[in-house]
């Protein structure tokens, strides 16, 4: 029997070590020459690294519109028709600029950004002129939100020569991004674009309409070949021009945005983060309005980084002693809560770090109230113990006291997770899962470290 708990005792802690080993030191491979680690890192909050304000304001200039002798419009990169008439345009029409479309501009973003993977921002939108202020946080991938948050995704496939529009947003069904192979076994970023029922019936036409064509001088018998092109347009910039070889019928077109025959590994990862940010853009919607980047700045973190090692150092100071206080009292199963203790540790900050959860100022002290909640559970077990002489009545007492703190933390805890304020966000997902991970280690951890057998 003392050889099994032995065993017993011995397994555990050696999980224990290798948990604490994979959270607190990770786990290191080489890669291109240095030694990478391969675990998560946490998704700390803008009051940890500093954030980026972006002023997304409504755009009030006007642009210059020319048109010819029939009255049509001359684009842009026309510069041979000659100019008839011009006109000064409002970009928004007086129209369009209401609460609704304000609102309704707001959600857009908001799924723009979840799309692109982005869970931590604060929004602020002034109902009464439709400005809005976005926080984000600064990492390598800001620069390439701000330069598309702001896009109003109007989407257009256009006559080449006359520029008819011939399909819009409202012929989309949805926009997907990845990696795909070629026949040739080169490894490609692909965007396809499918279109729903009425988008497949037009973009069938469009096939069999905007091919290349040949014709036949007859003097000279020479065979020239003309392409009949579209242009897919992104808020009035082209993306591409292309004509088609043969009729598509199941409504997707592919586009090719990169290579790896001729981009390195960096690039191809930029261009599938621009075609993930392009179906971002376009699966959820088109704004009603024309906004424009009116501010773009870093704001440092107003907490200091020596400030937040002195906060984790205390911490650590106080659980030191709080484990060597067990020790003293209860030698044997001190030493084992002890060691039960980091292992609870360990394991909430791989969850934290793998449920994406972000970490503020107000996390961490929700992390610090989750392991002192712990080291009191376990107190209390061995304190009962100590009294009952019998570790399983002692553990059932004990956890049925601390369920009754536990209860009403919980329910705050669901009540600040759902809040839309970053911090109580953060302090509430953090609570939630250290009260759960805590229960369940406590249960299947301690109480297995403490039995007699």
């Amino acid at each position: 029997m003392k050889i099994n708990k032995i065993l017993k005792i011995t397994l555990i802690t050696l999980v224990v070590i290798l948990l604490s080993i994979i959270s607190f030191v990770g786990i290191y491979v080489k890669d291109k020459g240095r030694m990478v680690n391969i675990i998560k890192d946490y998704n700390l909050g803008m009051d940890l690294e500093g954030y980026r304000r972006i002023d997304i304001n409504v755009d009030t200039s006007k642009e210059k519109i020319n048109y010819d002798e029939e009255g049509k419009v001359i684009t842009s990169t026309d510069t041979t028709t000659k100019v008839a008439s011009s006109e000064e345009k409002a970009k928004n029409d007086e129209s369009v600029l209401v609460k609704e479309n304000y609102k309704q501009t707001k959600t857009i973003i908001e799924k723009r950004l979840k799309t692109m993977g982005l869970s931590a921002y604060e929004i602020r939108l002034n109902e009464e002129n439709g400005d809005i202020v976005l926080n984000i946080p600064e990492d390598e991938n800001t620069d390439v939100i701000v330069s598309q948050i702001a896009s109003q995704g109007k989407f257009e496939v256009v006559d080449k020569d006359t520029n008819e529009v011939l399909m819009t947003n409202d012929d989309l069904k949805s926009v997907k991004a990845g990696y795909g192979t070629t026949s040739y076994g080169t490894t490609t970023v692909f965007v396809n674009i499918e279109f729903n029922k009425e988008g497949t019936e037009k973009f069938r036409n469009i096939t069999n309409t905007y091919v290349a064509t040949k014709t036949t001088n007859e003097e000279t018998g020479e065979e020239t070949t003309k392409n009949k092109e579209i242009t897919l347009k992104l808020d009035g910039g082209a993306i591409i021009t292309t004509h088609f070889e043969e009729e598509v019928t199941n409504g997707v077109l592919q586009l090719s945005v990169g290579s790896s025959s001729s981009s390195s590994a960096e690039e191809m990862q930029a261009s599938l983060t621009n075609a993930n940010n392009l179906s971002a853009l376009l699966n959820n919607g088109k704004m009603p309005i024309v906004y424009e980047i009116a501010n773009n700045q870093y704001i440092a973190s107003e907490v200091e980084n020596d400030n937040i090692a002195l906060f984790i150092s205390l911490a650590i100071i106080a659980l030191t002693i709080g484990m060597i206080c067990l020790i003293i009292k209860y030698k044997e199963k001190g030493i084992l809560s002890s060691i039960s203790l980091i292992g609870y540790i360990a394991t909430l900050l791989l969850v934290l770090r793998y449920t994406n959860i972000v970490i503020t100022i107000y996390g961490l002290v929700a992390i610090i109230l989750s392991i002192f909640v712990t080291y009191i559970t376990i107190v209390k077990v061995l304190e009962n113990n100590k009294k009952m002489e019998n570790i399983e009545r002692a553990f059932e007492k004990a956890i049925l006291r601390i369920m009754l703190i536990l209860v009403p933390i919980a329910v705050i805890a669901v009540v600040f997770a759902f809040n839309s304020w970053l911090w109580t966000f953060s302090f509430g997902t953090v609570i939630f899962w250290g009260i759960a991970i805590s229960l369940l280690y406590n249960v299947i951890i301690t109480r297995a470290l403490l039995l007699e057998n």
